[in-house]
Order: structure tokens, then sequence, then C-alpha cells
């Protein structure tokens, strides 16, 4: 419970409204006392200056003026002057009292302001006067401990999180699956976590594919050009099978749905590659091109796949790749802006207006490779031991592989860190919560889950000790808050937490988890009864909210493309987001 005004206040938590109000009642009374005390060289010019212009009277006299009485020496009754003035004038007393009433009123005005601002009219402000019932039934303990961790994201000098993502992009690179950068990325966490106060950094296997793209290029045929060809950036789609080793040559028909593919038939599409061409709707619409272009394409007898970048129509240069269902013939993602060009060659051909207007005919190699379950690999653990249950686990998350073009600082090395960096942040704590704090760092979450169906299948029989799951894959800015996948008392529960506590921080929304999916890799998790979450932050370049179109832009530009550098995340964003997930996570296991 909160403790009531007899009890002390536990160091860090909010002042009540009452204690406010007598501060503020002191601090007025002692602004009111110090402008009375003037300066005494001050006052002296001030009496020097207009003794010139008045005749001078003797310093025990009387004056009256507008009703006010002033008594000058050294008497006990009336007014007497703080300091040794000399002889004054009846008008230069009033004039210096007009000044220290007029100030008086100024710091009155100014404290009643100040005091609205802060205890009325700031919706962030924690208020404990105003706490729902949930929070009030909050031990005061968990409480204190709260305050200081969201007060820890107001900490400019810590940048520990940004610094160690830095430092580790730096020095191996992006992290594919299976790939060396990985394994050495993953023992650099390792070593660094199990320095770190009251955490234990291990790994668990998890046996992976290893896709390697090798040499890869498109060239489009364009007779008006110098040397008649033009050199498209593409990038070979995750999982896809190789060209023969010569490439394919072939026209490019252009499509903008399965539905128009379908139209156009084999008829239409044999032995063509096929351009699948759209307007950016959302992710989660136009990433069915990516994922099942292949595929589909080849029912009617196409001999590979070109899909437009899925990116918003901003990013209009950048190539990125992504994993695809694996088909007979090959697929890569090429740029908006040369989605566009090739169609309009497309166009002009058919229309015939002049003989320079030739159809799109481009050639496509590819020489990736591909091994299943060829690698031991690993998921990366660290855990903070819970004080009085600690078998129990609130596991919070991210996915630690990336792509290998970029660095994979945002996707999904902040989501990844920003779980290390909440949990670090608890450790540090002098009161530990009563569950135990885990961080997982999935493998191989941009392609089959693997590393999250290794744990599952590791940890089944202690699901039932999973107390709460959290994932951070959408992007690591300025936090939002949660969407959630839990029975409604559950939450409930987080949003009174998050109205009266995480507001502070902008993280006190709750949202369903219809809105956004908690993560790829929690999923399983979540079908098997643990209350889950995805962690959500704020588009830093609109400050639209999650579920929304405009809310995912930021975050697309840079998925899966060579952009994606340490260079998008900022230092102080991870902070106050880890900040704010560290306190969702105390909350929870405390409960």
């Amino acid at each position: 419970m909160i403790p009531d005004e007899k009890k002390p206040i536990p160091w860090g938590l909010p002042p009540l409204r009452s204690e406010v109000i007598a501060k503020q009642q002191q601090e007025e009374e002692t602004d009111a006392a110090a402008i009375k005390v003037v300066d005494n060289e001050k006052a002296q010019q001030l009496d020097k200056a207009v003794d010139q212009q008045n005749t001078g009277a003797p310093s025990s006299k009387k004056s009256v003026d507008g009703g006010c009485y002033y008594e000058h020496g050294s008497g006990t009754d009336g007014y007497t002057a703080l300091g040794q003035h000399g002889t004054s004038s009846g008008m230069g007393m009033s004039l210096r009292k007009r000044m220290g009433v007029f100030l008086v009123g100024i710091g009155m005005l100014s404290g009643t302001a100040l005091y609205v601002h802060r205890c009325v009219c700031d919706p962030n402000a924690i208020n404990p006067s105003m706490f729902s019932a949930a929070t009030r039934n909050t031990s005061a303990g968990t409480l204190e401990a709260v305050q200081q961790l969201l007060d820890g994201g107001f900490d400019s000098s810590n940048t520990v999180a940004w610094d160690r993502l830095a430092e580790m992009t730096d020095l191996y690179g992006h992290r594919m699956t299976s790939s060396v950068a990985y394994d050495r990325s993953a023992r650099w966490v390792v070593r660094t976590a199990n320095g770190d106060s009251g955490m234990q950094a291990y790994t668990e296997p998890v046996f992976v594919d290893e896709w390697r793209r090798g040499h890869e290029s498109l060239r489009l045929f364009v007779p008006t050009r110098p040397g008649g060809r033009v050199q498209i950036p593409m990038l070979g789609l995750g999982n896809s099978v190789p060209t023969p080793p010569a490439g394919v040559e072939a026209d490019v028909v252009p499509v903008h749905s399965f539905e128009e593919l379908a139209r156009l038939g084999n008829q239409t599409i044999a032995g063509k590659v096929v351009l699948f061409n759209f307007p950016y709707t959302g992710y989660a619409n136009v990433g069915r091109f990516r994922f099942q272009g292949a595929a589909e394409a080849e029912k009617y007898g196409a001999r590979a796949v070109l899909v437009r970048t899925l990116a918003p129509d901003t990013s209009f240069e950048l190539v990125h790749t992504g994993s695809s269902q694996r088909a007979r013939i090959p697929a890569a993602s090429i740029s908006l802006a040369d989605a566009n060009f090739i169609e309009r060659m497309y166009v002009r051909a058919r229309a015939g207006v002049s003989a320079k207007h030739v159809y799109p005919r481009v050639k496509l190699t590819m020489h990736s490779q591909l091994r299943k379950h060829a690698k031991k690999s690993a998921n990366v653990i660290i855990d903070v031991k819970g004080a009085e249950s600690p078998e129990q686990i609130v596991l919070l998350s991210g996915h630690f592989d990336s792509w290998d073009v970029g660095v994979g600082a945002m996707d999904d090395g902040a989501g990844a860190f920003l779980a290390w960096e909440a949990a670090r942040m608890i450790a540090q704590l002098p009161r530990r919560p009563k569950r135990s704090i885990r961080v997982v760092m999935w493998n191989n979450e941009e392609t089959f889950q693997r590393g999250a169906k290794a744990y599952y299948k590791k940890h089944k029989d202690e699901i039932k000790n999973h107390w709460f799951a959290v994932e951070s894959d959408s992007g690591v800015f300025d936090p939002w808050g949660l969407a959630v996948d839990a029975d409604e008392r559950l939450v409930g529960v987080l949003r009174s937490y998050g109205a009266d506590l995480l507001k502070v921080l902008g993280a006190g929304n709750i949202t369903s988890s219809n809105v956004e999916e908690p993560g790829e890799d929690i999923a399983i998790l979540c079908r098997n009864g643990v209350p889950c979450a995805g962690f959500l932050s704020r588009n830093p370049e609109n400050d639209a909210p999650p579920g929304t179109l405009p809310w995912e832009t930021h975050y697309f530009r840079h998925h899966h493309a060579n952009s994606d550098r340490i260079e998008i995340i900022d230092k102080h964003q991870l902070r106050r987001s880890a900040a704010a997930l560290a306190a969702w996570s105390y909350l929870i296991a405390d409960m």
C-alpha cells in the first residue's frame, strides 16, 4: 500500500499532494523573507540618490506616505531598517517598499503558476493522490524500485546499451544465422554480460540452416543506354534457389497482385521473369509478395521473380532483402525506383509509339547455396535471479540474428540490447524483484524461428513458471507502451500502472495484440498460455501510434537493408526505452 501521511515516504517515491502544498508554502515564505533582505551597498546608493532630490530629515522622524507609517532609527516600534543607511527620507523608503512588495507579488504569482503547472496541469507527472486501486495496492518497496528505474530513463550520462551495441556491430558486423560473425558476437555478449554485477550469461544450442547468397547480379537491357545495358542493384531473397550458373535471361512482365498473375496465366507468364510491383500499403499487406511470390509465379511457368522492395515509398532507392518460401525458381528484390523504371519500359513497348521503346529484358545471376541443419549455433541467455521465487521467470527478448546487409543494429540488435539493458538496470537495484528476469536473444528469427523452437523444447516442462514474456522487434526509439496478449484482469492492472507510473516516460500505453502482435519468437509461449506483450516505440519522425501505416514508415525504411546501421539508433531513446521496459518488468515480476 502507498504509505499514509503519518508514515515516512520511501526514498524515490513521489511526494503526497499535501507535502507538495506545505513545501510550496514554505518556499513562498522563504522567498518573501529573502526579498526583504536588500544588499547594503545597493540600498545606500538608492538612499543617496533619493536624498539628492529631497531635503534632509531627522533619522527618527515619522513620515506619512499614502497612509503608511515608517519609523527610522533604533526604536522598537514600527519598521526597523535591516542595514545602517544614514540619512534617508520617507519618499526613499516608500520607493524601496514598493519595489519589495512588487517583487513579493511576482514571486507569489510565479510560485503559484509553477505549482499549478507541476501538480495540476502536467498530465505526465506522477501524482500518488490520483493512483488507481491497483497501484495503491502495490507495495512501497516495489514503487520505490520502479521510481528509481524510471528516474534512470532521464540519466543522460548512461549510454551503456548504445555504446555496447555500437562496439559489437563495429567489431563483428552483421549476425547472419550460422555465420562466424554470429558466433563471435554471441561470445562477446556472454563475456561482457558476465562482467555485469548480478547477472549470469550463457548459451543454449540451436541447430540452424546455412544459406549463403554468393555472387549475384541483375542487368537490364536498354539499347539506348551506353553499352546497351543498365546494372540494377538487387538482393537475392533469403532461402531462394540459385539460377543456373550462366544465369536466367528473359523478358519481364510486371503484375500488381496474385489475382492479376492468375488472369494472365501461362500464356503470358511462361518463360518470363515476373515483376511484382505494388504500392506500399503496410508491411503485413505486401509481405506476401516477397514470401510467396516465387511459389505463385512458378505455377504459371515463370523462370524467375523480381519483387519490389518491401519499404515505404520514400525509400525509393534502397533494396531490402528478407525471407522467402523456397520454390523451384529464384527470387530477388529490387528498389521501388527500378521496379517503376522496368514497368514504364513495358507500358511504352506495349503502346508501340517508337521503335526505341523495347520490352524490358533482364539477365539475373544468383549463386546462392543452402545447407539444411548444417550448424550448431546458440541462443544467448542472461539471468537475474529473483529474491523470493527465482524459479518463476519474466522473460525479456529480442532476436540476435540479422540479415547479411547492414549490421542489424536496428533489426534487431537494439531489441536484444534493450532487454539486456533493462535487466542490467534491475540488477543494479538494492532490492531484487520477487521473480527472476531472463533475457533471451533469439537465434534464427529471420527465417524459421529455430531459436524459439529450441528454447520451448528445452524448457517445455518449465513453461508454467514463465510468468510473462516480452519481445521487442519493431525498432527501439522513444517508448510508447505494450501490445498485450493476456487475460482482462492482468490487462487492467497494466493499464493502471501505465496511467499512474509509466506515463512519465511516455511509455504507459496499452493496446491489444490484435493491433500489433507481441512477436514471432514468443508466439510459441503465448500459444501455450504464457501472458505476452510486444514492446512498442514511437515513430521518431511523426510520433504516430502503433497500428497505423505512418507508425511503421521509419522502421521499414531501413529494415533488412544496407542502411541498418548504428546511426539509426539514438542512444538516449534506447536508454529511455530500457528504463521503461525495466519498470514494466519489475512491476510484473513483483506482482
